[in-house]
């Protein structure tokens, strides 16, 4: 009898403490992200998402990567299935077709580029607190390419 009522107490624990996900949700329904200034309507455009700072600086391991080839879809991204309340978002428009984001040998970008809020930076001096926003005071967001 002392096992069943320790593993009920375990069960209802694990209940109440699954309740507090559902009672509190930490993410936007939707995100519609509008992209303005691109080159050429043939060439894809990339989104990618940062959550975390350190991955922004060492511009690596985005939280999320999307490819619109169809410029004049562009784009509606359903952020659900992310419950992360402060994102910052990288655009760009592969022009060379390479799937990347292309710089010289300067570090200079190649290729028409943005970030969310749109800072008044040059790529290099841009960092995530400039671009970071906050997912619920949102529903558009518009990314200007530069």
């Amino acid at each position: 009898m002392h096992s069943f009522a320790a593993l009920s107490l375990k069960f209802i624990i694990f209940i109440i403490f699954q309740c507090f996900f559902v009672i509190k949700t930490s993410y936007s329904s939707h995100l519609e992200v509008k992209v303005t200034g691109f080159e050429s309507a043939t060439n894809p455009i990339y989104v990618w998402g940062y959550d975390r700072k350190f991955y922004f600086d060492d511009k690596s391991a985005p939280l999320f990567m999307v490819q619109e080839n169809d410029v004049n879809n562009f784009l509606n991204i359903s952020l659900k299935a992310f419950p992360h309340i402060v994102i910052g978002l990288f655009a760009f428009q592969d022009t060379d077709g390479n799937g990347e984001f292309t710089l010289d040998f300067k570090g200079e970008p190649l290729e028409p580029y943005g970030f969310s809020l749109n800072p008044e930076k040059n790529y290099q001096e841009a960092i995530f607190e400039d671009i970071a926003f906050d997912m619920q005071k949102f529903e558009l967001v518009e990314i200007k390419l530069k």
